[in-house]
């Protein structure tokens, strides 16, 4: 504690000097740091995100011509479909095929060959992945078995195409495998036969990306749908797992950017997923090479700065002498007004500002003096005026007994129902100036709206209708005083007597879980739409104050939760909803 008031001791006694000078300095460098490093930083964003789309978009046209190239082989292979091959293939589910059916089989794929020269090999399998026939280099094949991993990868693209990194047999090129199901279109449902498995030269996917340029050393590679590099720009790769090169997890979706490590640098790596294949077409950027003149621009920001903060410092040091000196100045008569010295003039020299200062408070220290004279006449006006209305106040013992003098007057001249009038109007007089505090029970807040309702009665007749439905479990539930009757009487109206047409008013009382719920419901000319919505908004709508006065009573006394509801349809008739906590007073 006595360190705290030892700081709070220093910090009084700083110079405004001081003050002006580390505010100034402070206002005029912080604010331009700040945008300038923002501006710096917002730059960079911006050349990651411009670069992000521009190779995205890049990459997005490499997998389009890649999809176009191997869509030419799914093209070429519907002579699986020939009748020829749809027999042969059908009758080997059943038997061997003969040499000749092997031959014929073997014609067939050699047309499929012609159709795409580019093919390095073109095998069948039967549906258990037993080689059947094809065209290869490979004289070992006779009872090979196709992998179960491709026969799975294919069957769930059912006649569609799997596409696969395949490797090398240490004698040709490196190769890319596609595997497909051969489907039987002869019988009474389609069912699958067997497979068809060809290879095609990497070279013909790496044409996609050879000639692309990113940066100085940027790579682009192709993955398949196990992460295996298939092709690279860098053909040290091709054959890697892509998981060997780092964590990439990410790529996962369809497409992106992200920064990370790849040759051991920190590089802006951008990705798009082939939604046929199922690849994905990767680049490589160092980050070095995206932002190669920044670093240039963050050295001539500093440079700047420094030479604008001792501007700034020199520029405060000029202001500080025009404008510490009359403060000072002003802070002394100011302490003299303070220990009641009103009379206190100034005579400032100086700027238009100091001048002008020095003037208002002359015409201040003037003002208050006239203030003070003023304040103490109006409070004594007003003292005097709560004495003339406490002796203005009639006395309600006198009211009630001349209403019930009218009453017994009525009754003995037969005038009975006027004379309910009248009883009817004592009551609700008696009960709005009671001593009875502002939460009642709801039978003594309902009693009330009988009366104010028979009074209505006789009044409209036919013209509105009362129609009650009351819980009579919850009469003891407490509710605010004069709640009902101001909603009431803003039912007819705002609702009933604009429409010019009979009414029906509806109360019910009834319990929800633990809450007493009240609705007075009218079937009158409702409320628009923007009332509702100004209503909701700002707790207001211009149909009288009663409802905004109990609306903000039910809130003040319960909670916000308790606060009214109204629901309305323009033309049809409104309803408003009160809730109360279901607290049942005893007795």
């Amino acid at each position: 504690m006595v360190q705290l008031n030892k700081a709070q001791f220093s910090i009084k006694n700083i110079s405004i000097s001081y003050i002006l000078i580390f505010s100034l300095v402070f206002i005029s460098t912080v604010p331009v740091i700040f945008i300038s490093i923002q501006t710096y930083y917002k730059n960079k964003e911006i050349i990651y995100s411009n670069t992000e789309q521009y190779i995205i978009q890049m990459l997005k046209q490499t997998n389009g011509e890649v999809e176009l190239k191997l869509e030419q082989f799914s093209s070429d292979a519907s002579f699986l479909v020939n009748p020829t091959v749809q027999q042969m293939m059908n009758e080997q589910m059943h038997q061997e095929l003969t040499y000749q059916q092997k031959k014929n089989l073997s014609l067939e794929i050699t047309q499929f060959n012609v159709a795409s020269p580019k093919l390095t090999e073109i095998l069948v399998y039967s549906i258990t992945g037993k080689f059947l026939v094809g065209l290869t280099t490979n004289l070992s094949l006779e009872n090979t078995q196709l992998p179960t991993e491709l026969m799975d990868k294919a069957s769930k693209l059912d006649a569609r195409i799997y596409w696969g990194y395949a490797g090398t047999d240490g004698i040709h090129e490196t190769s890319v495998q596609g595997v497909r199901m051969i489907k039987n279109m002869l019988g009474p449902e389609v069912t699958s036969i067997g497979f068809l498995s060809f290879k095609i030269p990497e070279a013909l996917i790496y044409d996609s990306i050879a000639e692309l340029k990113l940066g100085k050393t940027g790579q682009v590679i192709i993955v398949d749908g196990n992460d295996n590099i298939l092709s690279s720009q860098n053909r040290d790769l091709i054959g890697k797992n892509l998981h060997e090169l780092g964590d990439y997890s990410v790529i996962q979706k369809s497409e992106g950017a992200f920064t990370g490590k790849f040759d051991g640098r920190d590089n802006f790596i951008a990705f798009h997923r082939s939604s046929q294949t199922g690849w994905k077409t990767m680049s490589f950027v160092p980050i070095a090479e995206m932002t190669p003149g920044m670093q240039d621009v963050y050295k001539s920001i500093f440079l700047y700065h420094s030479l604008w903060i001792v501007i700034s410092i020199v520029l405060s040091l000029i202001i500080t002498r025009t404008v510490a000196t009359p403060i000072k100045k002003l802070i002394r008569a100011m302490r003299a007004v303070e220990s009641g010295n009103f009379g206190v003039q100034m005579n400032l020299t100086g700027n238009k500002e100091v001048i002008i200062l020095s003037g208002s408070f002359n015409k201040m220290t003037s003002r208050l003096k006239e203030l003070i004279s003023r304040v103490y006449e109006e409070e004594l006006k007003e003292k005097n005026a709560q004495l003339r209305a406490l002796q203005a106040q009639i006395n309600p013992h006198f009211l009630y007994n001349t209403l019930d003098t009218i009453y017994w007057m009525l009754y003995v001249r037969g005038q009975e129902k006027i004379g309910d009038l009248i009883v009817a109007l004592s009551n609700m007089l008696r009960y709005s100036i009671g001593k009875n505090g502002p939460v009642v029970p709801l039978k003594v807040e309902l009693d009330n709206l009988f009366n104010y309702t028979h009074i209505l009665s006789t009044r409209f007749g036919e013209r509105i209708t009362f129609d009650f439905d009351i819980d009579e479990s919850l009469l003891q539930t407490k509710t605010l005083k004069l709640m009902l009757q101001p909603i009431l009487e803003n039912a007819i109206t705002h609702g009933l007597e604009p429409s010019g047409k009979p009414g029906i008013i509806k109360i019910r009382v009834y319990r929800d879980d633990d809450q007493c719920l009240i609705t007075i419901s009218d079937n009158g000319i409702g409320i628009s739409k923007e009332k509702l919505e100004e209503y909701q908004e700002r707790r207001q709508i211009n149909h009288g104050l009663g409802i905004q006065n109990v609306d903000e009573r039910l809130r003040l006394t319960f909670g916000e939760k308790y606060a009214l509801t109204i629901t309305s349809v323009e033309g049809e008739g409104t309803t408003i909803l009160f809730r109360l906590p279901d607290n049942q007073t005893e007795g």
